[in-house]
């Protein structure tokens, strides 16, 4: 089951541990925007239609 802690997405909140910002782009036909809401780290993503897994980029791995 993937969490939104493993999206790209997702963007911790220094403030209150365990919760984050889902941030997301969107497009319509006059501009380009940001959105973004709190979620809860370890909520359920398996049924969200934006997720993507993190990639961890080859040097973190050392």
């Amino acid at each position: 089951m993937p969490t939104c802690v493993e999206c790209q997405s997702f963007f911790p909140i220094e403030e209150e541990p365990g919760r984050g910002d889902c941030v997301r782009k969107g497009v319509d036909a006059r501009q380009t925007y940001y959105s973004a809401r709190v979620v809860s780290q370890d909520k359920d993503a398996a049924r969200c239609d934006s997720f993507q897994k993190k990639v961890i980029p080859k040097e973190a791995l050392h």
